[in-house]
C-alpha cells in the first residue's frame, strides 16, 4: 500500500496548475479533494477499485465530469510514482479504468453550431440597448474571431493589441500565438480571414499595444443575460461552441488536414508532431484561405457601426 498526503497534492498542483484556466484549476483542486476523501490517503489495488466504481456510479455527475475526475486522479498517481521512484505504483492503474460500457459508448456531437446560429447572436448583441457601441463591437468581433479561427475563448483573451497590430501590418495576414498564451503550451499560427480584417483594425484602434483586445468575462455575462437559441441543438450558444463551429464547418470545407489540427493547437501531441512537423505562415496562410475563403458570416464589407 501506498501512502500520501496534502503536501503531494499540494505539490502537484503547483507544477500542474501554472498558467491553467480558473476552470481547469478548480477541476484539478475538486479531483485531488475527491481523492483524498475517499482514500484516506493511501492507494491500492482494491482502494483503486472501489474507487474508480465510486467514480463512474455516481448519478450526480455527467460522464464529462467523470471523465475529468478519471484523468486528473490518473496523472496525480503518475506524478507521485515518479516521485517514490517506483514503477509498481504506476502499474497498479490497470485497476482503475473506465467501465466498459463507457469505453463502447461512440457518440456524434450533440451540439451543432451553424452559422446562422452565429449571425443570430451578433445581432442581438447590436440590438442590446444596454450595451455601448464600443461593447457591441468587442463582442462581435470576439465572436467573428473565435468562428473563424477555432482558438480557445481562455488562449484569445490573451492576445494583445500588439499582437494583432503586427499580424494585420504583414503579408500573409497570420497571428502567432505564443506557446505561453496557449493551453497546451504549442506556439501556433493563426490566419485571419479577410472579414475579420477591418473589425479587428476598429477593435484595436487608438489602444497601447500591451492591453488585451478581448473579455471573456464580459462576454459570457452577456450570454448569461441574454440566452441564445440554436437551430439544431436544445441548448444555449456560448463562447466555447465557436470552436465547435470552426471543427465542423472545417470538415464540411474539406479543411480536416494537419494545418486545421495547428491552427487550433489540437491533437497535436505525438512525436511526429513535436519533431518533424514545420509550418510556414504563407503556407498555413494559402491552404485555410483555400477552404475558408468563400465563408461570409455576416455578409459584410465593413464592420458593423451605429
Amino acid at each position: 500500500m501506498w501512502v500520501f498526503d496534502e503536501r503531494s497534492l499540494n505539490s502537484y498542483c503547483l507544477l500542474q496548475c501554472n498558467g491553467l484556466s480558473h476552470s481547469s484549476v478548480k477541476t484539478i483542486h475538486y479531483a485531488l479533494r475527491y481523492l483524498i476523501t475517499v482514500t484516506d490517503g493511501r492507494i491500492s489495488r482494491e482502494i483503486l477499485i472501489d474507487l474508480c466504481r465510486k467514480i463512474w456510479d455516481d448519478p450526480n455527475h455527467s460522464v464529462s465530469h467523470k471523465n475529468k475526475l478519471h484523468i486528473y486522479i490518473s496523472n496525480f498517481i503518475r506524478y507521485l510514482a515518479q516521485e517514490l521512484d517506483d514503477p509498481a505504483l504506476e502499474n497498479l492503474l490497470r485497476y482503475f479504468k473506465k467501465p466498459r460500457s463507457v469505453l463502447e459508448i461512440k457518440m456524434m456531437t450533440t451540439r451543432i453550431i451553424v452559422v446562422e446560429d452565429i449571425k443570430r447572436a451578433i445581432e442581438n448583441i447590436n440590438n442590446t440597448s444596454s450595451l455601448s457601441d464600443s461593447q457591441k463591437l468587442r463582442y462581435s468581433t470576439f465572436l467573428l474571431f473565435l468562428a473563424y479561427t477555432g482558438q480557445r475563448p481562455m488562449t484569445t483573451e490573451r492576445f494583445t493589441v500588439g499582437q494583432f497590430k503586427q499580424a494585420l501590418s504583414q503579408n500573409p495576414l497570420v497571428l502567432k500565438v505564443l506557446a505561453s498564451q496557449d493551453k497546451i503550451r504549442m506556439e501556433h499560427l493563426v490566419p485571419l480571414h479577410p472579414e475579420l480584417v477591418p473589425y479587428l483594425k476598429r477593435v484595436i484602434e487608438k489602444k497601447k499595444d500591451e492591453e488585451r483586445v478581448f473579455n471573456l468575462n464580459s462576454l459570457q455575462m452577456w450570454f448569461k443575460r441574454n440566452p441564445q437559441s440554436m437551430i439544431h441543438t436544445k441548448g444555449k450558444l456560448n463562447a466555447m461552441d465557436l470552436r465547435k463551429f470552426f471543427e465542423q464547418k472545417s470538415d464540411e470545407l474539406g479543411f480536416a488536414d494537419a494545418n486545421k489540427n495547428f491552427i487550433m493547437s489540437h491533437g497535436v501531441s505525438s512525436i511526429n508532431w513535436t519533431s518533424y512537423k514545420q509550418f510556414l505562415p504563407e503556407n498555413v496562410y494559402k491552404r485555410y484561405m483555400d477552404c475558408w475563403g468563400s465563408v461570409e458570416i455576416l455578409n459584410l464589407n465593413s464592420p458593423i457601426s451605429h
